[in-house]
This record gives structure tokens, C-alpha cells and sequence, in this order.
């Protein structure tokens, strides 16, 4: 059956059955449990073949009884969907595969940059593009390196190609790995050529820019103060964080979509949907389905839709708890012991662990909250970007141990204790120390000085 409206049909070769369901999946995966609550509730407001129900079980064989009388199309409409469900068009393990190989989708950076993506990229390029947007943070900075998104099976040249054509998408300079490139981009992006004095500023002299300290800049570009002064005011009107200005901006309140627990003295973790109004489709409109009447087609289309929305939430729930449960067992050191068992693991390394695509994996995790006796936390909390052969545990003990043996009425700042771990082979960012130090529960240096209460 051909339904119209649907812009995805020429993307995948699947049926349009098979198509329409996987959109729901899609759909719903990114949703926190709040937003899902939300869009069912509409779903039971608008369709009127939904119904809540109070309890989930149900007489299976008079279900299956009432079903099987009526056409191919519609048989197991009357419940939940059952896991040997075969889809129009393929068997069951197609539909899995197709279903854990699909794009991410983080907040509305994501949507707006992926919306681009598919306008410029087709094939491989757009499996490529969908792997880096789905690791851009907020700000637009890219998480995980070109070199281990190639471990996917990608050409490290084509991922760098790829990367630079993102750059120069709306907002300009997104998918930066260095400070200087989101500026790069937008110089090139306003018309300034390579060799030009404001390109080289940011390239060569970006330090010397911050520091004030310009005799050096004039001397090697052979250019005079004014000049200098003019290529700076345009320097300093670039955005060094892009993705900020189209980042969603966190609720106050959090609704956590999962919670740890202590269960038979071990930790068990649950999905947070008991609001979730559990919904099936009314009996009495399956006698309608192949009657000749005006009515019939629009039962049909109703009925679909219901039920590829309830395979949907079956789907989105068995994926989100799969996913949990190993990431639970992860980190079970750190649920049991505290911030420095917290273990370092990329989205590509846990999606290789888990078996599915690193995208699946940043889908089921944005947007998303768990709760445990630790606390609240994003759920990208327990991920990280590469940070070379060093153990996140081993980061942790020696920023504890550089602040420990700090002077006190000199406390050391981030990018001091950066250069210390620089020294002992560790090279990670200021800002990645930050990261770390919060996390430790450490104050800002600014905090530790002699006489305030730490």
C-alpha cells in the first residue's frame, strides 16, 4: 500500500510499511521519556483507534484469535508488537539491522547542521558526515578525532574532506578540533584569502594576539600598526564557539529517563516510563478493516499508524535498555566507589562493545538524564573523547595529586596542572582538566586559596 507524504521511501530501499515504522523508531529513540509522554498522549487525542490500557498482559490466544481473521496487513494490530513480527518486505533480522544502523541525533545543532549534510552529501560521504555531526558538542567542537572515527572503516582523507566541507556550513567554523579553525573558517568564509594578514594572525600569531605582544607580528608580516589593528577588529569579531548560537539551552528541572538501584544487593538500572500511558489499538475497528465502505481506508491508515507507533515505543524501550545495561555494568566501579573509578570509553569503543552503530548509540544517550546514588547525570557524562593511551582513572589520581601538593596561597590553575600532566606524557587540554577537576568535585583555583573553606 503506497502512502503518500513520505519523504524518505527514495533514501532506503524498504518497503513503505517497513519505511513508516522506521521513521517512528527514529523518532522516538532521540526522545527523552517526558517528550515521548507528551507525543503519546497527542497520538490517543488524534488517532481514534488508540486506547490506553491499564494493564499490559492480555488473554495472548483470544488476541491472536481475533487477529488472524483479517488481512496480512493488519494481523497482530490488536497489542503490542511481538518480536517475531515479520515486516513487509523482509524478514526480521533486515529489520534490525536497518533499525541499528541509523543516524544520530543530539539537540538542535544536530538537526540543523545533518539538514545541510543531506542537501550536500550523498553515500558514503553522508555516513561520514552523519558520524561527525552526531559527536559535535554545543560549541561545535568535535569530540572524537578524524583518526578514531577512521577506525570505522573510513579513509582518514575522506573523513578529513568531509570535516572541512561541515566547516563551512551554517554556522560556519562546527566540527573545529583547534581554536584556530572555526576562526580559519570564518575568514574564508567572509572572502580572506590564505596568505592574507588576518588568516595569518590566527594561523601564526594567535598567542601573540592574546598576549598583546605584537612586535613580532608587525616585524615577520612587514606591516605597520594600523594595519595590525585593522586585521584584529576584524579577528575579534569571530565566533570562537559557533555551535552555541543554535545549541538547546538545559531545562531547569530534570526528568531522569533512567535510574540505578539497589535490587537483591546489586545494582540494577530501569527506564524511567512509568507515565507512559501503555496503549493499544481498539477491537471493535479491526471487523472494519476489509469492508467495502467509505470508511475502510482511513481504518486502514489509522490502524497502521497505531501500530507501527506502539512497535515503535517496543523498539525504542528494548534499544534504551540494552544500551543501559551495559553501560551499568561499565561503570559498575563508579556507581559503587566514586568519581575516580570512572572509566574512560569512547561512543565508537561502546557501540563496537555493544554490536551496533556508534550513531545508534549517540542517539539512544542525548537529551538524556540518569539518575543513580551518585546523582544526577547527563548521560554523556559517562563518555568521552580519546585521550591517548592514558586511563581517565590515572588523569583523575594525578590532578588530585598535583592539587594536593600544590602551594596553597598560589593554587594552581587549569592550564598550569595541564602543562604539568604535559610533562609526565599526558597531553590533554585545559579544558579537559576542567572537565576532570569538576567532576572530582574540586574548586576553581581561584577557590583553594589559603583561608577559604575547601
Amino acid at each position: 500500500m503506497e502512502r503518500k507524504g513520505s519523504n524518505l521511501y527514495h533514501s532506503l530501499e524498504v518497503s513503505p510499511g517497513l519505511m513508516y515504522s522506521l521513521t517512528y523508531y527514529l523518532k522516538l529513540l532521540e526522545m527523552p521519556n517526558i517528550e515521548l509522554e507528551v507525543l503519546v498522549r497527542q497520538e490517543l487525542d488524534t488517532n481514534p483507534m488508540l486506547e490506553e490500557v491499564e494493564e499490559i498482559l492480555q488473554e495472548s490466544t483470544e488476541v491472536e484469535s481475533d487477529a488472524s481473521a483479517q488481512n496480512e496487513d493488519f494481523d497482530l494490530l490488536d497489542f503490542y508488537a511481538r518480536e517475531d513480527f515479520v515486516p513487509e518486505g523482509g524478514t526480521v533480522e533486515e529489520q534490525l539491522d536497518l533499525f541499528e544502523n541509523t543516524p544520530a541525533q543530539n539537540d538542535k545543532l544536530y538537526d540543523h547542521l545533518m539538514r545541510q549534510a543531506e542537501r550536500r552529501f550523498t553515500g558514503k560521504e553522508l555516513e561520514i558526515a552523519e558520524l561527525i555531526i552526531s559527536n559535535i558538542e554545543d560549541d561545535g567542537y568535535l569530540t572524537i578525532s578524524p583518526e578514531e572515527l577512521a577506525k570505522e572503516g573510513y579513509n582518514l582523507e575522506e573523513i578529513e574532506k568531509v570535516r572541512k566541507e561541515i566547516q563551512f556550513f551554517d554556522p560556519v567554523g562546527c566540527a573545529w578540533r583547534d581554536v584556530r579553525e572555526p576562526l580559519l573558517a570564518q575568514l574564508r568564509h567572509l572572502g580572506y584569502p590564505p596568505d592574507s594578514v588576518e588568516c595569518i594572525l590566527v594561523r601564526d600569531y594567535l598567542k601573540n594576539l592574546r598576549s598583546g605582544s605584537i612586535r613580532d607580528c608587525l616585524s615577520a608580516l612587514n606591516i605597520d600598526e594600523t594595519r595590525f589593528n585593522k586585521a584584529k577588529a576584524v579577528i575579534m569579531k569571530l565566533d570562537p564557539k559557533p555551535g552555541l548560537q543554535y545549541s538547546s539551552v538545559d531545562s531547569p528541572y530534570v526528568y531522569p529517563d533512567f535510574i540505578v538501584f539497589w535490587r537483591d544487593n546489586d545494582l540494577d538500572v530501569r527506564l524511567n516510563d512509568e507515565n507512559l500511558p501503555r496503549i493499544r489499538i481498539k477491537r471493535e475497528y479491526l471487523e472494519k478493516v476489509n469492508q467495502n465502505s467509505e470508511d475502510a481506508e482511513f481504518i486502514r491508515q489509522k490502524l497502521k499508524s497505531a501500530y507501527n507507533l506502539i512497535r515503535a515505543i517496543e523498539k525504542r524501550r528494548s534499544t534504551l535498555t540494552r544500551i543501559m545495561r551495559m553501560l551499568l555494568e561499565y561503570q559498575k566501579e563508579y556507581f559503587l566507589k566514586g568519581e575516580s573509578f570512572l572509566k574512560s570509553i569512547t561512543i565508537v569503543d561502546f557501540a563496537k562493545q555493544l554490536g551496533v552503530n556508534p550513531s545508534t548509540v549517540s542517539r539512544a544517550i542525548a537529551n538524556k538524564y540518569l539518575e543513580s546514588p551518585r546523582g544526577i547525570h547527563k548521560l554523556k557524562f559517562f563518555f568521552s573523547a580519546p585521550v591517548g593511551k592514558s586511563d581517565k582513572t590515572f588523569i583523575f589520581e594525578k590532578i588530585k595529586e598535583a592539587i594536593q601538593n600544590e602551594d596553597k596561597t598560589s593554587p594552581l590553575s587549569d592550564a598550569q596542572i595541564a602543562k604539568k600532566l604535559a610533562r609526565m606524557g599526558i597531553v590533554i587540554s585545559r579544558r579537559t582538566v576542567t572537565k576532570y577537576r569538576e567532576m572530582l568535585n574540586i574548586p576553581a583555583h581561584n577557590l583553594r586559596r589559603t583561608g577559604n573553606n575547601y
